[in-house]
C-alpha cells in the first residue's frame, strides 16, 4: 500500500469530512458514557495513580472485559483513518494507538474523582487492546478500503456530495445507534419525560397502546426513509438504501431485544403495533418517493417531531423494567447509558438539521 500523502487516498479523505465527524462523535459520547453522570465529584481518599499498579481485579466478568475491547475498536479506527492523509499508514496506527490509549489513561483517571466510578487497570489494559486492534484494522484496509477512490465513487454514484450529506449520513448512524436502547418500542426516539412536570394520569387502553406504537414505528420509519430520499441520487438508489439501513436497524433491535431483557427474546419486539408502523410507514414513503425535495425534507421533519410528541405522550411501559436483566444489567450499564442519550438527542438534532436545510432551500 502507497502511504504517501500526496497520493489519491489523501486527497479522497480530505474531500469527505465523514470520517472527522464520526471521529469527534463517537469520542464525546465514549467520554460522556465513561464519566456519566458528571454528579459528587470529590478529593480521592488515595493516591489517583494507584489503580494502575493494583492487583487484577478480584471480580471482573468476560463480558465487562469484552465490552471494553469493542469499545476501543472504533477509536483506534477512526483516529488512524483521521491521521492517515497525514502520516504513513504505520504511523498514523501506531500514534493513533497512542492517542487512545491516553485518552483512556485520562478517563480512568478522572474517574477516581468520581463515587459512581471504579477506575480499573484492567480497563485501561481492554481499552489500549481495542484500540491496537482497531488501528491495525484501519491500517490494513483503510487506504485502499475506506479512503481510497472505490468507496468515494460508490459514494458519488449513489449518494449526492456535500457536507449537508455527510451530516445526514451521520445523523443515519447515529440513528442505528438508538436501536440499542433499552425499550421495546420500535424506533421511538426523544424520550424526554423524566424532564417534563408531571401530568395528570391518563388510562390507556391496549388499543390505544397499539395504535400509538404503530404510529411511532410509521412516522419515523417514514421520516428517516425520507432523509435517505433526499441524499439518494435516483429512486433505485434509495429504495435500496432504505431497505439495507432497515434490516440492519430490525437486526440491531433483535439483538438488543435478546441481550437485555430476561426472557432474552430475540423477538420482543415484534408487537401489532410495530408491525402496523413498518406497513404504514413503507407505504406513505413509497407515496413520497417522487416528491420534490422540499415537499421530501418537510414531510421528514414533520413526520419525525410528531413521533417525538407521542413519544413523550404515550405512557411508560410496564413491562419494561419489569424485564430488564437486573443480575446482568451491571454488565451493558455503559452501553444503556449511551444509547439513552443519543436516542434522547437524537430527534431534536435531526429536526434541527432538517429545519436548517430546508430553510436553505427556500
Amino acid at each position: 500500500m502507497n502511504d504517501n500523502i500526496n497520493t489519491p487516498n489523501a486527497m479522497f479523505a480530505r474531500r469527505s469530512r465523514l470520517v472527522g465527524y464520526l471521529t469527534v462523535t463517537y469520542l464525546a459520547l465514549v467520554v460522556y458514557t465513561s464519566l456519566h453522570p458528571f454528579a459528587e465529584w470529590r478529593a480521592p481518599a488515595q493516591e489517583v495513580r494507584i489503580f494502575l499498579t493494583a492487583p487484577w481485579p478480584a471480580y471482573f466478568t468476560w463480558t465487562d472485559l469484552i465490552i471494553n475491547v469493542l469499545a476501543y475498536v472504533p477509536v483506534g479506527a477512526l483516529l488512524t483513518l483521521v491521521l492517515m492523509p497525514f502520516l504513513r499508514g504505520a504511523a498514523a496506527a501506531t500514534l493513533a494507538t497512542v492517542l487512545a490509549i491516553l485518552m483512556s489513561l485520562t478517563i480512568e483517571v478522572l474517574q477516581v474523582f468520581l463515587p459512581g466510578r471504579i477506575p480499573s487497570n484492567a480497563d485501561l489494559l481492554c481499552n489500549g487492546f481495542g484500540a491496537f486492534l482497531g488501528a491495525t484494522l484501519a491500517f490494513a484496509i483503510g487506504g485502499r478500503g475506506i479512503l481510497s477512490g472505490k468507496l468515494y465513487r460508490l459514494r458519488q454514484r449513489h449518494f449526492h456530495p456535500g457536507t449537508a450529506v455527510d451530516l445526514c449520513f451521520l445523523l443515519l448512524a447515529l440513528w442505528l445507534v438508538t436501536q440499542f436502547n433499552a425499550d421495546i418500542r420500535l424506533f421511538g426516539n426523544g424520550d424526554i419525560r423524566q424532564l417534563l412536570p408531571s401530568l395528570p394520569a391518563v388510562g390507556y387502553t391496549p388499543r390505544t397502546y397499539v395504535l400509538l406504537d404503530a404510529a411511532i414505528t410509521g412516522l419515523s420509519f417514514c421520516g428517516v426513509a425520507l432523509m435517505v430520499t433526499t441524499i439518494s441520487r435516483s429512486r433505485p438508489g434509495a429504495v435500496l438504501s432504505v431497505i439495507v439501513l432497515m434490516l440492519v436497524a430490525l437486526a440491531l433491535k433483535t439483538l438488543a431485544a435478546n441481550m437485555l431483557f430476561t426472557s432474552g427474546d430475540a423477538t420482543l419486539w415484534v408487537a401489532p403495533g410495530a408491525i402496523w408502523g413498518l406497513l404504514i410507514g413503507a407505504v406513505l414513503w413509497l407515496m413520497l418517493l417522487g416528491a420534490p425535495l422540499s415537499v421530501q425534507i418537510a414531510c421528514a421533519t414533520t413526520f419525525i417531531a410528531l413521533a417525538l410528541a407521542l413519544v413523550n405522550a404515550a405512557p411508560q411501559n410496564p413491562y419494561l423494567d419489569a424485564t430488564l436483566q437486573v443480575s446482568r444489567y451491571g454488565h451493558y450499564k455503559s452501553l444503556i447509558d449511551l444509547t439513552n442519550v443519543v436516542s434522547g438527542m437524537w430527534s431534536f438534532a435531526t429536526i434541527a438539521f432538517l429545519t436548517y436545510v430546508g430553510y436553505r432551500l427556500r
